[in-house]
């Protein structure tokens, strides 16, 4: 017996988008496949005992995103195909719109995206173009550049807000006192990690300090020994990417934040939970954390440096 909507107030949501959906002319084939794609989110959302559309989070989205990921094709064997989990995300997404433009809901609950097969986007790199990197680093203070932006998942600004005393080598740990929204985390660092900075602490930067500048606190300081801007920073990864004289990377044309991505997703490759590459990353909503999931699930070696 095919399932229907039992709440009211869904039922009405769905007779609007209805409506919506044949005012705007939006294209989608025979029949309702845009109606009958919300309609049947908002069955799974009375199942998991929702029955207001102003509750539901970007968490119940990503669930249903898994739902629909795993549910049995009714026409054939197996599970839907990747073209109708588009279309039921695209379908969800303009029912969103049209619930903002009702002033039904206040903000809008993140819908997840799915990409072709395991292709990996252009801006993240692979552990193996990683190590690349890593390998044609000239000196100290690349490897403590790359170590902060893909080895602790620092921002740009993180990275070049962070002084010296922000390193604490005794536990392990890197403290970003002033984070995105002005929160404050801990970052745990590997062994490798570790030393990466302590030989850029210890060996280059003494080098660029002089008897008018022994007190700055900044880590990353410039030839003046002054604070390495963010662009300085950005341009020392260019030049560390340059030196791999791999087409393929250089083509690229990576930043620091692309270093970010590439940890988070290799982290979710390892299965590392949510929470953790939340906390990791300094997001405060896990909908933003979702972004970087990939859908291979696959538990593979992790690989530190």
């Amino acid at each position: 017996m095919k399932k229907v909507i039992q709440t009211p107030s869904f039922e009405n949501l769905i007779n609007d988008f209805d409506r919506y959906v044949k005012v705007k002319n939006y294209k989608q084939g025979k029949g309702k496949m845009f109606q009958s794609c919300v309609s049947e989110f908002l069955i799974w959302l009375e199942e998991k005992g929702i029955n207001k559309i102003k509750s539901v989070t970007s968490k119940q989205s990503i669930d249903y995103f898994e739902y629909l990921t795993t549910r049995p094709n009714k026409r054939r064997a197996g599970t839907l195909a990747e073209k109708t989990i588009k279309l039921h995300l695209y379908a969800i997404g303009l029912f969103q719109k049209n619930l903002l433009e009702k002033k039904e809901i206040e903000n809008g609950f993140y819908i997840p995206s799915i990409g072709s097969g395991n292709q990996t986007p252009r801006n993240i790199l692979s552990v193996e173009e990683i190590k690349i990197v890593y390998l044609s680093c000239q000196n100290a203070l690349e490897q403590a550049v790359l170590s902060l932006a893909y080895g602790c998942g620092l921002r740009r600004s993180e990275i070049e807000a962070l002084n010296v005393r922000d390193i604490q080598f005794s536990n392990g740990m890197l403290l970003v006192r002033n984070g995105k929204g002005g929160k404050r985390r801990e970052v745990p660092m590997s062994d490798s990690v570790l030393e990466y900075l302590k030989k850029y602490l210890y060996k280059e930067r003494g080098q660029k300090l002089d008897s008018k500048n022994q007190l700055e606190e900044a880590f990353f300081i410039n030839s003046k020994g002054k604070r390495m801007t963010g662009e300085h920073l950005n341009d020392t990864l260019k030049k560390m990417i340059e030196q791999t004289n791999n087409y393929e990377l250089i083509k690229k044309d990576l930043t620091l934040h692309c270093l970010r991505h590439s940890i988070a997703t290799h982290l979710q490759e390892n299965n590392a939970g949510f929470d953790f590459i939340r906390r990791f990353l300094g997001h405060s909503e896990i909908n933003t954390t979702y972004i970087y999931a990939i859908k291979n699930k696959k538990r593979k070696p992790v690989t530190t440096f």
